[in-house]
């Protein structure tokens, strides 16, 4: 469950399960409807903790809870939160790169760094790189911008310090499963796959592909146009990603950005709006 606060604090809780141990097996023979009706039993999972991550007045907090998210108050949430090293996931921010404006609930939404719990280890700066990878490619962007990616503003700083807390964007309506979901005439859907489309060209000629298309990723403004957002994947061609879904692969098959993962995440999203798969080939991107 994630939330967020009128004052910007930012809220994710994550239960943990694991599967029921499998018992011994009898020595004796067991019948198949008994061996059966015993594993359906043995794999009910049970509930280990609730894991707390947390950006509040601009400093990142972690707690584990025994508590199901069901049965916590805020202050319960509150009271199992410790801080977070801020080397782990706030970089400090290069003397070129962008400084946001004062904080409007309206018109601004606050991006934070992404972590886990295992990711609040001391000497673990894996969020903390991402956050600045991903900063520096929407500081390129803001310098080519076009109409179907999100505006960027800059980097919020930690009070008293120059690293990097959370990343400053036009707040959008809602995302595009969200707006899809209340029903969309066909024109509104061409209309919005074209916006995407363009966008994704934009990207790929200055050598960039997102490498995360999905409808989670694609917004809505208040005006129904499309915003492609969440750029802690998006990399030059070519590159290992450290995060992302691309199906492109290197010798080692490991995982490198390539616009075909634009197009493969094009197509879902184009399923995703038509679900038909007929008129994918007219719309996701071509060379």
């Amino acid at each position: 469950m994630d939330y967020e606060t009128a004052d910007g604090s930012q809220f994710s809780l994550r239960e943990i399960w694991t599967p029921s141990e499998e018992p011994e097996e009898n020595e004796e023979e067991e019948s198949e409807e008994d061996t059966t009706s015993n594993t359906s039993s043995s794999s009910t999972p049970t509930f280990e903790c609730t894991l707390i991550t947390a950006f509040v007045d601009g400093r990142a907090y972690a707690g584990k809870s025994p508590q199901r998210i069901s049965q916590m108050d805020d202050v319960d949430v509150i009271q199992y939160l410790e801080p977070v090293p801020d080397t782990n996931i706030f970089p400090l921010m290069p003397p070129d790169f962008t400084r946001a404006p004062a904080f409007s609930m309206s018109d601004h939404y606050l991006k934070a760094p992404q972590f886990t719990y295992s990711d609040t280890r001391p000497g673990t700066t894996f969020v903390a790189d991402q956050l600045r990878s991903e900063a520096a490619i929407l500081e390129l962007l803001s310098k080519h911008p076009h109409p179907s990616i999100v505006e960027y503003y800059g980097c919020v700083l930690q009070e008293n310090s120059q690293r990097i807390t959370h990343l400053c964007l036009k707040r959008c309506y809602c995302n595009l499963a969200e707006y899809a979901s209340v029903g969309l005439s066909d024109d509104e859907k061409d209309s919005l796959l074209e916006q995407i489309q363009s966008g994704l060209k934009h990207l790929h000629s200055l050598g960039l592909a997102h490498n995360d298309i999905n409808p989670g990723n694609v917004c809505v403004d208040a005006s129904g146009n499309a915003k492609i957002v969440d750029f802690d994947s998006c990399a030059p061609f070519g590159k290992r990603l450290g995060k992302g879904v691309g199906c492109v692969r290197d010798a080692n098959g490991r995982p490198v950005s390539d616009k075909k993962n634009d197009y493969e995440g094009f197509k879902d999203v184009v399923e995703f709006l038509r679900k038909e798969r007929k008129r994918v080939s007219a719309c996701y991107p071509q060379d």
